[in-house]
């Protein structure tokens, strides 16, 4: 008795002439890495403005202006459907979602800092009502919502 495993393939354009077969797996790392690096090159280029964004014309926080940029995305793929003359939009809005992702890390990340800025200077702060009077109850605090949201 044997089992037959059946693995997917993908025919997949590389450069100007150069065909390949592909998994899935291999797929998304390519994918992923590319993204990557994309990210990276855009971040260098515009000074890391998606989520330090300078407030020249616009007032949000970078989650509002990411949110924003994610939106005029979606409103696109809606009106044009997803196609080759979209097939950009797809990949910039899978971009402006990882930089949501950072977003809310930094953001969450800034916040427990301050929290914990306020404690060490004598203060407490209070979180969904539960009094927070040093960085252990605090770091509990934060630690559980870590594993609430996982």
């Amino acid at each position: 008795m044997y089992k037959a495993t059946f693995v997917a393939f993908f025919f997949v354009y590389l450069g100007e002439f150069n065909l390949i077969y592909m998994t899935t797996e291999d797929l998304i790392m390519k994918v992923t890495d590319d993204m990557r690096d994309l990210l990276i090159e855009k971040n260098r280029a515009y000074g890391d403005s998606a989520t330090n964004p300078s407030n020249i014309f616009s007032k949000g926080s970078p989650m509002e202006s990411l949110c924003a940029r994610i939106d005029d995305k979606l409103m696109r793929i809606q009106n044009k459907g997803i196609n080759d003359k979209t097939e950009d939009t797809v990949s910039d809005l899978i971009g402006y979602l990882i930089l949501l992702k950072i977003s809310i890390i930094k953001e969450k990340d800034d916040e427990y800092n301050e929290m914990a800025e306020t404690i060490r200077l004598g203060g407490h702060c209070n979180i969904n009502g539960t009094p927070i009077q040093s960085e252990d109850q605090l770091r509990y605090h934060y630690d559980m919502k870590d594993e609430i949201s996982d």
